[in-house]
């Protein structure tokens, strides 16, 4: 599908004077210098600042890192024990959720006789801790649970662990429901941490805590940072400074030397590992990771992780999962765009499967540019997903209503909820006054005015010292003027692609060629580079964002 872009909605960057002066005072490419100055101004006019952002200090960048006073509680507990004896790890079916359930359990196999792990399904649990599953864990031999990426809200459920003689550890990075209580082994930032802190995802909150507190080698933890990379993109988090070098370095590892499943699945997927990005990442490897929790039970992309047992089976069976997620969500939102108006922003359908439609929604909001819930039925209640647009608070939304629902949580543009059937249609109701007056903001597309010509390899290689990108370090976009000389021609077989020629460089217009030919009133291009492989050869490939339109105001 082709995205377009109002010529109103457009902020242009030119370079002039002011990005060549910044370049030298930054010793940095003029190219370096425009993207900074576009997507950072505010750091432009402090080169300290700048530097900084451009040359990270990891270890300073820790020093400052303040996780909470849980952190040194827990970090008391682990000091107390030889060992932790028999240890369960209680994780979330996403990506987040299953990397740092690897995480602990590398971690606390250091002091325990032995460690497990269980992952509720999303289809038949759903997320957290429930007290059906705990009591099964105590009776089967568990002296410690170790709650990853959940449990900041289960307070009375895990002092009743304690009451039994369990020693419990938990990390999560979610938020606390107002006024409520929490469990003082808890490593959560966003109870009591600092602004950096509150932005890290539960595998991140959990690996700084090992680091901060010393509770195991930290030569040994940077070979851990892969997992934290893949939960940080999963997880959307915000690419401040610290998310930045954590991205950056478990890429590294993961383009040198990547764990056994990892490296089965590259293999799988055909991505040439030493060119790995943080665009593979989070279109074609975390889809792998997340499709097994969503469709059915994430335990097969725990081994993947793990590097046990037939690897190249599991490998095969997280592609097949993601084909299969993928067909599932593709039909439900044909059938959205079919057959529902776009006036509805609550749809509830009772044969949907709830695991795909976080996805869904999103792909729903981003179309409609309007906030979304896909809501089915679950074993006696509605679990629900909402998505909102630039300029809404998904979180704040649900805390509106939040005495009506059985459960809630999530992020300012993703939540999600569940609440029992016989509430449903009053909370429905609800929810749909509540997103109907939602005001969503028109997005501003900013864009450097620069022919793809004029950007070679190398110094496309320079500007990849401001990434990883992604939330709050976005990709930075390109802008040319159409001109009579552009062409459209065909790229593949299905007529799906299309690549438009402009200055004799190819734009790779993915899934646009039914839409570009019918665009009336184009005016220009925006693109973004990336860097291939192909033949043994890196290359720098030219991918066509939007297609900029005359104003209809």
């Amino acid at each position: 599908m082709l995205s377009t872009c109002s010529s109103s909605n457009l902020k242009l960057y030119e370079i002039g004077k002011p990005t060549r002066d910044l370049a030298k005072r930054l010793s940095c490419s003029e190219l370096t210098a425009a993207v900074l100055e576009m997507c950072h101004q505010n750091r432009c006019s402090d080169v300290e600042d700048a530097q900084a952002w451009l040359k990270p200090e990891f270890d300073a960048l820790m020093e400052t890192l303040n996780l909470g006073a849980g952190s040194s509680e827990a970090a008391k507990k682990w000091r107390s024990k030889c060992s932790f004896g028999n240890v369960v790890v209680y994780g979330d079916y996403d990506t987040d959720g299953v990397s740092a359930t690897v995480l602990a359990m590398e971690i606390f196999r250091h002091k325990a006789l032995g460690v497990r792990y269980f992952i509720p399904r999303r289809d038949m649990q759903g997320y957290g801790l429930h007290a059906s599953v705990l009591e099964r864990l105590t009776e089967s031999g568990c002296n410690t649970l170790v709650v990853v990426d959940c449990g900041t809200n289960d307070v009375g459920l895990l002092r009743e662990l304690e009451r039994k003689g369990l020693e419990v550890f938990v990390f999560d990075h979610h938020s606390l429901s107002a006024s409520a209580p929490f469990f003082p082994l808890t490593v959560n930032p966003c109870i009591d941490g600092n602004d950096m802190a509150k932005k890290l995802c539960a595998t991140a909150v959990l690996w700084s805590w090992a680091w901060k507190e010393e509770i195991v080698s930290r030569t040994w933890l940077k070979y851990a940072l892969d997992l934290v990379a893949l939960a940080t993109v999963s997880d959307c988090m915000p690419l401040n400074v610290l998310n930045r070098v954590i991205v950056q370095r478990g890429l590294g590892l993961m383009r040198t030397n990547p764990r056994r499943g990892l490296s089965a699945l590259f293999e799988k997927l055909g991505i040439t590992q030493r060119t790995l990005s943080e665009e593979q990442l989070s279109m074609r490897i975390i889809p792998c990771l997340n499709a097994p929790g969503r469709i059915g039970c994430a335990d097969t992309s725990v081994r993947v992780l793990l590097g046990i047992g037939e690897l190249y089976t599991y490998v095969n069976d997280l592609v097949k999962a993601n084909k299969k997620r993928q067909m599932i969500s593709e039909r439900i939102a044909n059938a959205i765009c079919e057959f529902e108006s776009d006036e509805r922003h609550v749809l509830f359908d009772a044969e949907w499967p709830v695991g795909v439609l976080s996805g869904v929604a999103s792909r729903i909001c981003s179309m409609r540019r309007s906030p979304v819930v896909l809501a089915a039925p679950v074993k006696g209640k509605i679990r629900g997903t909402l998505r909102v647009p630039t300029g809404a608070d998904a979180v704040g939304i649900l805390s509106t209503i939040a005495e009506r629902l059985d459960a809630w949580g999530g992020h300012r543009y993703a939540a999600g909820f569940s609440v029992l059937s016989d509430q449903w249609a009053d909370v429905e109701k609800t929810l749909e006054e509540l997103l109907s007056e939602v005001e969503v903001e028109d997005e501003i597309i900013k864009a450097v005015a620069l022919s793809p010509s004029y950007i070679s390899l190398n110094e496309w290689r320079a500007v990849g010292a401001l990434g990883p990108f992604g939330n709050d370090n976005p990709c930075p976009y390109f802008y040319r003027e159409k001109d009579d000389s552009n062409k459209i021609v065909p790229l593949g077989r299905d007529g799906k692609h299309c690549s438009v020629i402009v200055d004799d460089v190819r734009l790779l217009a993915f899934n646009a060629a039914p839409d570009l030919g019918n665009t009336p009133s184009v005016t220009g291009w925006i693109y973004h580079p990336r860097i291939d492989y192909w033949r043994n050869e890196e290359r720098v490939q030219f991918v066509l964002d939007y297609a900029v339109v005359e104003d209809r105001k």
